[in-house]
């Protein structure tokens, strides 16, 4: 058995404390709230685009650990229980409190996390769960093509899904800007070519962390000089800036949207992921006591997500939260912006704790086991009469 790399889980564990960070400035309001063009608004902007790459980083990490572990849907069965579970409180607390109305279609909702993925649901959740159904066949062709031939692939579904859209500003090809499976499984691809022929293995910690900076700092640039170009030709709009350049200046002005360098799918926002994952893969854990309490955590990671991305909690609480930060010093702003999603990280990793003692207790991981169990069977059972007739 090949030794687990510790870096990745802490990369694993730092994108889900950023995509707390993207929530706190995004649906808390302050992004929105700041005045365009000031330094507070220039701050907040470059911290979201740098936490942007918390979704590719899953991903990639995903494809970087994945062709070396097998198969296991016990995982997938459990996801689910965790996500009913916590949908199912968030149900029962928000309909007894009176915070929000519930009733049965949240119910429903709460024991079918997987087909909700719109505005305030488990995008992710949904997205991954296809992906991790289709692991074992990328494991398949990962294995079976040369490096020739799966670098190939890889740069074709990039050219696609990252470079022609970014060009255009047009989703071409339904990625939905990367909220969707078929990002997740292109960044999969490409998470475990890095780890089968050792991308940047020969680029050492300082470069890598330099490179990445340069990148964001490239972005955040892009997005100020888009955003004055638009205060200059006196758009009252910024979120409708590019229809109104087209109409103005022809295609050539589609580029010109602000947004795109927050897509999951800009090129610039995923090299900065892959320059990430490099990075942590070579973080060498060697206390024995670190490691002991990311392997403690690493499991109760994702119900970060979970707990504090529910539609409810979202909706009803989260929302403009934290828009008074926007008026804040701007470096005190990005404090109490990294401040809160911290302690947000850490109340859910709390909280999830006690879901994990509990699902212990119940032996929740024997009803996993069995699941599985069953669907091997079934699937065995349908191939074999298939193979017979």
């Amino acid at each position: 058995m090949k030794e687990r790399n510790y870096g990745i889980d802490l990369l694993k564990m730092f994108s889900m404390y950023l995509v707390v960070v993207l929530h706190v400035l995004g649906q808390g309001g302050i992004l929105v709230a700041s005045k365009e063009l000031s330094v507070g608004y220039t701050a907040a902007w470059s911290l979201e685009i740098f936490a942007c790459v918390a979704v590719n980083c899953f991903a990639l990490a995903s494809g970087y650990v994945g062709t070396q572990v097998s198969f296991k849907p016990r995982r997938l069965f459990n996801l689910w229980l965790v996500a009913v579970f916590y949908g199912l409180l968030w149900a029962v607390i928000f309909s007894l409190s009176g915070l929000a109305s519930v009733g049965f279609d949240g119910f429903k909702r709460a024991l079918l996390p997987f087909t909700h993925s719109d505005s305030g649901g488990y995008w992710y959740l949904t997205a991954y769960a296809v992906t991790f159904m289709l692991m074992p066949f990328y494991n398949f062709l990962i294995n079976k093509l040369d490096k020739k031939k799966l670098a190939y692939l890889i740069t074709v579904l990039l050219v696609l899904f990252s470079v022609i859209p970014a060009v255009k500003q047009y989703d071409y090809f339904h990625t939905s800007n990367g909220y969707s499976y078929v990002w997740l499984s292109t960044l999969y691809l490409v998470g475990a070519y890095m780890k089968k022929y050792s991308v940047f293995g020969n680029t050492g910690k300082a470069k890598l962390a330099l490179l990445t900076a340069l990148c964001v700092a490239a972005s955040s640039a892009g997005h100020y000089l888009v955003n004055l170009y638009a205060v200059n030709v006196r758009l009252e709009d910024i979120s409708q800036q590019a229809d109104v350049l087209s109409n103005l200046y022809g295609n050539e002005a589609n580029f010109l949207k602000p947004s795109m360098f927050t897509d999951y799918t800009f090129p610039t926002t995923v090299l900065t992921a892959v320059l990430l994952l490099a990075l942590f893969s070579k973080i060498n854990v060697k206390s024995e006591f670190a490691r002991g309490r990311i392997s403690a955590f690493m499991p109760l990671v994702f119900s970060v997500y979970l707990i504090h991305t529910n539609y409810l909690v979202f909706e009803n609480l989260l929302s403009g939260l934290f828009e008074g930060y926007a008026s804040l010093n701007p470096a005190i702003m990005i404090l109490a912006v990294l401040g809160t999603a911290l302690a947000v990280f850490a109340v859910c990793l709390m909280i999830d704790m006690l879901r994990f003692e509990l699902f212990k207790q119940i032996k929740i991981d024997k009803l996993c086991e069995y699941a599985e169990q069953r669907f091997r069977q079934l699937f065995c059972r349908l191939f074999k009469e298939k193979q017979k007739g």
